[in-house]
């Protein structure tokens, strides 16, 4: 499922972003208006690994449909009767573990497929994405993308300790008739670098669904922060001069291609609607310094904040505090005169002044 054919035609869509779940917005379909209709990149119970005979009587659960919150489609999942009792509506960008026994699936990362894993070696922060939901009473979806190295599946079935990170967002039993955001943070285990991705999306509660739960999801999205640390929290800037200083920078995943990490200054309220550029670093690292200047005039405060910026929706800037003073230091000069001392008089000539030097 993942091609380069297909990175090409997303790639100006996310020329300034960081590693993200293949078509997360569900534009592009394979199986178009038969049973195993799915978005491409996903796989559902359709397409699992139990054989012709299981998929052959697995019902369709997952459609393409033209409710979209952004782009022309959006996934809708549905809970459907089945030969073994109610089947909930999944899809997963690994590939479902099925049997006749509901309760023995599992989705899990097909290591030695690439139609059935997703590639995956940042760290992000948090997850979005959007959904509209038609629950029945006491039933709701789930989404959940675990990071991990090796083998890997959800539920855990023995791959714990090869988790890396996961973020997990069920929402309440409700009826949800307009397109609405979610987020979650990913919590992590361990310091370790992922090597891929598990995403799955249901429309009901894993074995306890109903039938006809639907569930519509959209734009799914990983949020990478990116964290700033300036070489000082305090800055001297007067009428006719600036401050100069640096902000080291970091984030959990590097842009595709190089672009622009923006250090910018807020008002003395600490809002950035209007902010001030005071540096820019051109690159495609997840990290770096860059060179800022206060500018001159700026009014001092203690309410600042510095941030580093990019141009993709999919990197947030975290703020920092940062005080502006225009105090002025006044500094002492003492002065050591040089020259002979005289007994009669008893003082020394001041040779400096006489010679009209100060």
């Amino acid at each position: 499922m993942r091609h380069t054919a297909l990175s090409l035609l997303l790639m100006p869509t996310l020329v300034l972003a960081q590693p993200q779940i293949s078509n997360s917005g569900f534009e592009t379909w394979t199986g178009l208006g038969g049973a195993t209709e799915e978005p491409s990149e996903w796989s559902s119970i359709k397409t699992s690994d139990g054989g012709s005979l299981i998929n052959q009587l697995a019902p369709q659960v997952c459609w393409q449909d033209a409710d979209a919150h952004t782009g022309s489609y959006s996934v809708r999942l549905e809970t459907v009767s089945a030969i073994i009792g109610a089947a909930n509506g999944i899809i997963t960008t690994g590939r479902v573990h099925a049997e006749l026994t509901p309760e023995n699936g599992y989705v899990f990362t097909d290591q030695g497929n690439t139609q059935w894993n997703q590639a995956m070696t940042s760290r992000p922060d948090s997850m979005i994405g959007w959904y509209k939901a038609m629950p029945n009473a006491g039933d709701h979806g789930k989404v959940e993308i675990i990071l991990h190295t090796g083998a890997g599946s959800i539920p855990e079935n023995g791959t714990f300790g090869n988790w890396v990170g996961r973020a997990r967002w069920e929402p309440a039993s409700a009826t949800v008739t307009t397109w609405t955001r979610f987020s979650v943070p990913f919590f992590y285990y361990n310091s370790n670098t992922p090597q891929w991705a598990l995403a799955a999306l249901t429309a009901g509660d894993s074995l306890v669904s109903t039938v006809g739960t639907k569930a519509w999801y959209d734009d799914i999205g990983l949020i990478y922060n990116i964290n700033a640390v300036p070489s000082t929290n305090v800055a001297m800037v007067t009428g006719g001069m600036g401050f100069n200083f640096t902000i080291d920078w970091s984030t959990g995943g590097a842009p595709l291609f190089a672009s622009n990490f923006t250090a910018e200054l807020s008002d003395a309220s600490g809002s950035f609607a209007s902010p001030t550029t005071i540096g820019v670093q051109n690159t495609a690292n997840a990290s770096g310094t860059i060179n800022c200047t206060i500018p001159a005039g700026t009014p001092a405060g203690t309410g600042y904040k510095v941030r580093v910026r990019n141009a993709s929706s999919f990197y947030a800037p975290v703020p920092v505090n940062m005080t502006i003073s225009s105090d002025q230091v006044l500094v002492s000069a003492k002065l050591f005169l040089d020259g002979p001392y005289d007994n009669g008089s008893q003082t020394m000539t001041d040779q400096l002044r006489a010679g009209g030097l100060i």
